[in-house]
């Protein structure tokens, strides 16, 4: 480079290359650590884009879970037949049949999402052959039972929660207000509500994620804010307080109390700014060092 342009158009020239560098290698970091099977990934958004196709209530093996909750039903002392009861068994059978399990256990990823064949295929892989899933395969099942009975099922979620409804009730723990609805004629989305429980969704999907995980996305944004030449201090200033902000929001959704300002989610809205805060302090003595390497070149030595 000619050491005769002046080193402020040599550092924005510099910088407009490093940062979209760095930029999409921490955007690869996150999504490697979030979905690592980009298969997998390619399916769950394909489930994604249409939950109504998920519902299968003519799934074989689900005729045989059908059958037993039918079984079951007939057993009990006074069997009902008013639609609402009979759902609300439905809900209780399937929280029994499928025990809660996280979608990084039981899928090695952030979120899945299963057709109802893939949640009895993992079932059959296993030595006891037990269903599990967390709120959105349950939903699923849920809602696939319940259209085998002839009930009207479709499934809702927030950015938290994935439960179903029916024209008697709401089943699966119904969430916050929905941002997608399934019909069948596809995806109903209120982009508003989406916005709504953005933070409260956020807080609560940093606080059960894996640790170590975190620290993976952690320790990347860390590294790639460093630069040869920083000073010390600084650099340990911004690093503990990045990890501060990131136990902070580790401590996830905490009852209201006095901290209606912050909302819910203030423990996770608090340990952004420490976050933000550390990466600030970081970059800026990124950016000094850098400053201080150009001052410091010869006059004729590349920049």
């Amino acid at each position: 480079m000619d050491a005769n342009i002046p080193a402020g158009p040599r550092r924005r020239s510099r910088a407009i290359i490093r940062i979209p560098i760095k930029i999409a290698i921490f955007a690869i970091i996150v999504l490697f650590v979030l979905f690592p099977n980009p298969v997998q990934l390619r399916r769950n958004i394909s489930h994604w884009r249409n939950l109504d196709a998920l519902i299968d209530p003519d799934n074989p093996d689900l005729r045989a879970l059908l059958a037993e909750f039918e079984s079951a039903r007939r057993t009990t002392t006074a069997p009902t037949t008013q639609p609402r009861d009979i759902q609300f068994a439905v809900q209780a059978f399937v929280y029994k049949k499928v025990p809660y399990e996280w979608d990084w256990v039981q899928w090695g990823a952030a979120d899945y999402v299963p057709t109802v064949a893939e949640m009895f295929a993992a079932a059959k892989a296993r030595p006891n052959h037990e269903l599990r899933e967390d709120c959105d395969g349950r939903a699923v099942m849920c809602a696939s039972l319940l259209r085998a009975l002839g009930f009207n099922s479709r499934i809702l979620c927030d950015l938290e929660h994935m439960w179903v409804e029916t024209p008697e009730a709401a089943l699966m723990g119904p969430g916050m207000t929905p941002t997608v609805k399934s019909s069948a004629t596809g995806n109903q989305t209120n982009y508003l509500a989406a916005v709504q429980n953005a933070p409260t969704a956020w807080s609560f999907g940093v606080a059960v994620f894996p640790l170590g995980r975190e620290f993976i996305i952690w320790a990347a944004l860390v590294l790639l804010s460093l630069t040869r030449g920083m000073n010390w201090k600084a650099v340990l200033l911004g690093t503990l307080l990045t990890l501060q902000g990131l136990f902070f929001m580790r401590a996830g959704l905490i009852m209201k109390s006095n901290w209606y300002w912050l909302s819910q989610a203030w423990p996770g809205n608090l340990g952004a700014l420490h976050v933000i805060a550390g990466l600030a302090i970081l970059w800026i003595a990124s950016s000094r060092a850098r400053a201080r390497r150009n001052i410091a070149l010869p006059q004729k030595g590349l920049a």
